[in-house]
């Protein structure tokens, strides 16, 4: 055996190992769950929720919106005598300051509250 066929033959035996080490195999990876997120809440339907669930009367009931950053404390919650509505007085404190206002809010029929005209 020439010294020629020699390498030639060492570098065929190489291919075949490196051939059998390249074997493609799918790749597997770990179940990822991504969570959809929840579209962000306005500072109006934070507000109405907090009044649906609060109780009737003049106790302070403080609200956050994580979402937009406003905060404020409901002040006073009524029930109004014509609908299933409660009106409401509260403070909105954003970026641009600090608001008093009175309101409604109302069951919307899809387990959420909306807010109504103000009173």
């Amino acid at each position: 055996m020439t010294r020629k066929s020699k390498g030639a033959l060492q570098l065929a035996l190489l291919a075949v190992l490196l051939a059998g080490c390249t074997r493609v195999e799918p790749l597997e990876t770990a179940a990822v769950t991504q969570s959809i997120p929840t579209p962000a809440k306005t500072d109006q339907a934070v507000i109405a929720d907090t009044v649906s669930r609060g109780p009737v009367g003049v106790k302070p009931l403080a609200w956050a919106n994580p979402s937009t950053g406003s905060a404020g404390v409901i002040e006073e919650i009524g029930v109004d005598p014509e609908s299933s509505c409660r009106a409401f007085v509260t403070t909105q404190r954003t970026l641009e300051g600090e608001t008093r206002f009175k309101g409604l809010a109302c069951p919307s029929g899809d387990s959420d509250w909306k807010l109504g005209p103000a009173q």
